[in-house]
């Protein structure tokens, strides 16, 4: 399974949020480089980086600096973006910068058509559907409002459209340390498509529970907030993924 390390932007800085709070930020690194070539040196294959800012603010703000993640980690490891890409020209921008694929979150609801359009334009392989919800409502516009649309009818809705990929984040743990929400990971894997898992991973023991749902579509986890606390070695969490993937 993969182990994919997060990089989130805010001024041009790599930082943290509980929950996606933006009063509860904690700033690592004054340049989001430094902890992008550190996860590509222990062995990360994709680093998954988010423009806070505009998530917010609902279009890229960080540019320059996902620019220069890209750069700095080298072809052999890939950049995916979410964060305020609303629209086919902002997609176009954003690959332009070397991104492998990027995230639609807010967009799919806000603009229904972005998303047949999107993947009819730029690929399955390139366009990846970011879910987040609280109790399983989808939460928009950097998690600042949550609707009433229920997550896995909107999974579905996605795999109808054609979409292949989603990046599910559970808000309630995210950034808190606490464990993944096994539960909605089963649930949301009922959508047919392949599963990224966002949210509460502190401890190996989360890794493997994580990585033991790979039957059910789930390919992938990302971590933050226990590699930069030193909660998680990523080189372990890599091994520890493989290696109960190797034992079923």
């Amino acid at each position: 399974m993969l182990i994919i390390p997060a990089v989130d932007l805010m001024g041009g800085r790599a930082v943290r949020l509980r929950q996606g709070k933006k009063t509860e930020q904690t700033v690592y690194f004054h340049d989001p480089v430094e902890p992008a070539v550190a996860f590509a040196r222990d062995g990360a294959k994709l680093i998954h980086v988010v423009d806070l800012d505009g998530a917010f603010e609902g279009r890229p703000k960080n540019t320059e600096s996902v620019r220069r993640i890209v750069e700095a980690v080298g072809p052999d490891v890939a950049v995916e973006l979410g964060g305020g890409i609303r629209s086919i020209e902002s997609i176009e921008r954003c690959l332009e910068l070397g991104i492998i694929r990027v995230i639609l979150g807010t967009a799919i609801l806000k603009k229904p058509s972005l998303l047949p359009r999107a993947l009819k334009k730029f690929g399955v392989e390139r366009i990846v559907v970011g879910l987040d919800a609280r109790n399983g409502k989808v939460a928009i516009r950097g998690w600042e409002e949550i609707t009433e649309r229920d997550a896995l009818t909107l999974a579905r809705e996605a795999a109808e459209t054609g979409a292949v990929r989603i990046i599910y984040t559970d808000i309630a743990t995210d950034g808190m340390l606490t464990g993944p929400n096994l539960e909605a990971l089963k649930n949301i894997s009922q959508a047919g498509l392949a599963v990224i898992a966002s949210g509460g991973i502190a401890t190996l023991e989360h890794v493997r529970a994580v990585s033991s749902l790979e039957r059910l579509g789930i390919e992938g986890m990302i971590i933050g907030k226990a590699l930069y606390d030193g909660r998680i070695a990523l080189k372990e969490a890599i091994t520890a993924a493989g290696s109960l993937a190797v034992d079923q």
